[in-house]
């Protein structure tokens, strides 16, 4: 098959038509998988397995790809890594190497390095850095080489969104050094010795120059990040490059090897020098000298520890990681993960048994442009099996084989003949009592009662609700958890809100709710009066946290269902955004959210993470303008499920208010531009 090219945004349901089972991962380094005595038998590296957390329905429902894939990109997989003295054996086999000078276990770590950059793992910070972090106020940071390599820089980046970046001129040298280092050695001899003999070299340098060609690349093309480029400095030590025979004692003619370590702190002073009084420059570093360097200098080091091979290899590592300073998950796409690998070793692939998915960063016959970078395109090759390899159609842990509906097509549940009746519960009671019940397993009624600090009467409303969605059982005074409460539990603590709603949709009330809303078009309302004050604005928050509908001021409620891709999200965007603005060139962020909601069934929940990948894909730039606040429109707000230190949360969200769409930036109007031709 010919490779084609593919963006990282469309590989997402191809990947997602092989995992429906769990995925090998595996990687090529054409050249320097150089070994013909594999163990395995052919010439790749085994990293573990990936598989989707969430179970579906038994009889794989029509849309069961693109609700895999939708998975894939919020990070809901596990993955599974094998123990670092089975990889270092394994690359050994495959490179040809004993490691005798120790470039195997460079590369190791240089593998290990991959997962920070991705975010799944975060670097050992210095404790005293983290004491400032995030940053009160905006500083610059400054990054050496070993910033870039490592992945300090991008955990900077992803959690600290005061810093700005600067690059030093000759830390991107440094980084087209190693490049042009490891081109040379893949076009040099095709001697078969000499291949061994450079084998672990050339995969080292692929690993550090393209994986940290990505990272400088990656970030340019991010619109939220705020990077400068510092010029190359006047050569402060140009005397010790120039032969002086009147000391041949001083061997003034001898490079020094610490010459860039001292031109990127030139950068970080020059910085320092111009920057307001005030602000703090910090150097971004692994090295141990160089941040002691810049503390005899005045200059405050960003001190991070390298990631060991053993602290990595031998986990298992989920797509969903907490930010570190507040708690939340922060979704690590799986496509990304792919691209990394495959740009780090030039080839890379899931293999399950439904066929195989390949991604190739570099080959003899690939072409390139440089539009290829710009939507961050990789060659693909795609072959199933169809099944013949005797695989079976999963089944969901869930034994209930009246799976309720939720809006998604997960299957039509059997809904109860008499009318529901709706309990009267305090959202954040009800999601802490989950959560809390999932860890005790058991729990009795005064316990309940003291949790929550209610009286037996309002706790009664808890105890239907959770006994008609089977998620405890009754046994005297005792409320026992179910399997079925345990799934709840992971879901809420995911932040997982399509998995939430089914498994509220077990509770026979919200099932009707679930029925009346799946009955509705975009554009109508839904008519709540039924329920009663108090069971109105129960039900009227869950809906809103597992994105059934959203509420539109106070006047009226609209179904949520619609779930487009980031193509299909930025033509709807572009559409309410150009009827609103009018003659103007931005539209509040409320109006523009409220409407994508009346019009289009979007939640804004789903509109700010489209919002955000359509950005990244390039089809929409994105910025948000203005300074006032419109406070007359606080009473216009949505409830968000937010994991805040631990402690599951229905959140009122203002949609008025632009650091909904932006963390940080409180400016309440939005300029939307499509993708320039």
């Amino acid at each position: 098959m010919t490779p084609t090219l593919i963006s990282r945004q469309d590989a997402e349901l191809k990947i997602a038509s092989l995992t429906a089972e769990p995925c090998g991962v595996e990687v090529v380094e054409e050249r320097a998988f150089v070994s013909e005595s594999s163990t395995s038998g052919s010439k790749c590296l085994s990293l573990g397995s990936i598989s989707l957390k969430q179970a579906l329905p038994p009889g794989e429902p029509a849309d069961a790809e693109r609700q895999r894939a939708l998975l894939g990109r919020d990070g809901t997989f596990e993955w599974s890594l094998p123990c670092a003295s089975e990889l270092e054996k394994a690359l050994k086999d495959l490179l040809g190497d004993d490691d005798k000078g120790g470039d195997v276990s460079k590369a190791l770590s240089s593998i290990a390095a991959i997962y920070v950059r991705t975010g799944m793992v975060n670097p050992i910070l210095d404790a005293e850095a983290v004491e400032s972090m995030p940053f009160r106020r905006s500083a610059t940071v400054v990054s050496d080489t070993s910033g870039v390599l490592q992945g300090g820089l991008d955990f900077v980046v992803r959690h600290i969104p005061k810093a700005r970046v600067k690059i030093p001129a000759i830390v991107q040298m440094e980084i087209r050094n190693i490049s042009d280092r490891f081109l040379t050695t893949r076009r040099g001899s095709r001697n078969t010795k000499q291949k061994k003999e450079r084998a672990t070299k050339q995969l080292v340098e692929h690993l550090m120059s393209q994986g940290a060609e990505r990272t400088l690349l990656r970030l340019e093309l991010k619109d939220d990040v705020e990077i400068e480029r510092t010029y190359l400095l006047g050569d402060p030590l140009r005397g010790a490059f120039a032969p002086d025979n009147t000391i041949k004692g001083l061997q003034l003619s001898v490079p020094l090897r610490t010459y860039v370590d001292r031109l990127i702190l030139e950068a970080a002073r020059h910085h320092q020098a111009q920057s307001e009084p005030g602000h703090t420059v910090y150097l971004l570093t692994s090295d141990q000298g160089q941040a002691r360097m810049a503390l005899a200098e005045g200059i405050k080091p960003l001190y991070f520890r390298s990631i060991r091979p053993e602290e990595v290899f031998g986990r298992r590592l989920t797509g969903r990681p907490l930010d570190p300073f507040t708690g939340e998950p922060r979704p690590v796409s799986l496509a990304s993960v792919v691209w990394e690998l495959a740009t780090a070793f030039g080839h890379a692939r899931l293999t399950s048994h439904d066929g195989t998915f390949a991604v190739s960063a570099i080959g003899r016959d690939f072409p390139w442009s440089p539009y290829h970078s710009t939507d961050d395109l990789l060659w693909y090759e795609i072959e199933k099996t169809g099944g013949a390899l005797g695989a079976v159609p999963r089944q969901s842990n869930l034994e209930n084989a009246a799976v309720p509906t939720v809006g998604i097509n997960l299957g039509r549940g059997v809904s109860s003949t008499s009318p529901p009746s709706y309990q009267r519960m305090n959202v954040n009671h009800l999601l802490r009592l989950i959560c809390t019940l999932d860890d005790m397993q058991a729990m009795e009624q005064a316990e309940v009662e003291q949790l929550l600090n209610l009286s037996s009467r309002s706790v009664a409303h808890y105890r239907l609700f959770l006994t008609s969605a089977d998620f405890i059982r009754s046994e005297g005074t005792r409320w026992k958890a179910t399997d079925r409460l345990k799934e709840m539990s992971i879901a809420i603590r995911d932040e997982n809100p399509l998995s939430m709603r089914k498994g509220f949709a077990y509770a026979p009330s919200f099932l009707t709710l679930v029925e009346r809303v799946d009955r509705l078009d975009n554009g109508q309302s839904l008519d709540l009066s039924d329920l009663g004050i108090d069971s109105r604005r129960t039900y009227l928050v869950l809906g809103e946290l597992t994105l059934l509908f959203a509420s539109v001021g106070k006047a009226a409620v609209y179904p949520t269902s619609n779930q487009p891709d980031p193509a299909a999200f930025s033509k709807l965007a572009l559409a309410r955004f150009e009827e609103l603005a009018g003659m103007d060139a931005i539209v509040a962020t409320g109006r523009w959210l409220e409407a994508l909601i009346q019009q289009d069934g979007v939640h804004p929940e789903v509109a700010r993470r489209s919002l955000e990948h359509a950005s990244e894909a390039g089809l929409i730039r994105r910025s948000l303008e203005g300074s006032t606040t419109q406070t007359q429109y606080d009473d216009h707000k949505i409830h968000v499920l937010r994991i805040e230190r631990g402690t599951p949360l229905a959140k009122p969200i203002h949609l008025y208010r632009g650091d909904y769409l932006m963390p940080g930036n409180q400016s309440g109007s939005i300029r939307l531009e499509g993708r320039r031709q």
